[in-house]
């Protein structure tokens, strides 16, 4: 349903502006997208015979990241883009056991790399 949803509000949006992505092109690429996904995992589980149950299992990283995803996005707006999510990139993998050389690196490379597709790709201010 959200994909659904997301797909048919964008369509309300300009998809693009003088060549650059508008303001509906994201919303509805990622609606579309999750419509596909849910299709298939929906097509998936109706042909699967054998019954399976659904486990919750480390509750704790579930939690920890849903309370490090809303608190980020309520921190959404406040300035600081490039600081605010590199800290949420390296607390994310840490909840996902890794190492924190490895958070710091891939943390550090993917802030950087969206700073950059984002404010020279793109010409969109993240601030």
């Amino acid at each position: 349903m959200l994909g659904v949803y997301l797909t048919v509000s964008a369509a309300a949006l300009p998809a693009d502006s003088g060549g650059l992505p508008g303001a509906g092109f994201f919303p509805r690429i990622i609606g579309v997208v999750t419509v596909l996904l849910s299709s298939a995992l929906l097509l998936k589980a109706l042909r699967g015979s054998s019954a399976s149950t659904f486990v919750l299992s480390h509750g704790r990283v579930i939690g920890g990241v849903v309370g490090l995803t809303f608190v980020y996005l309520l921190l959404w707006g406040t300035g600081f883009f490039t600081l605010r999510t590199f800290a949420f990139l390296v607390l994310f993998l840490r909840f996902l056991v890794q190492s924190w050389r490895a958070s710091l690196t891939v943390a550090a490379v993917l802030t950087a790399a969206i700073a950059a597709a984002f404010q020279y790709g793109l010409r969109v201010s993240l601030e």
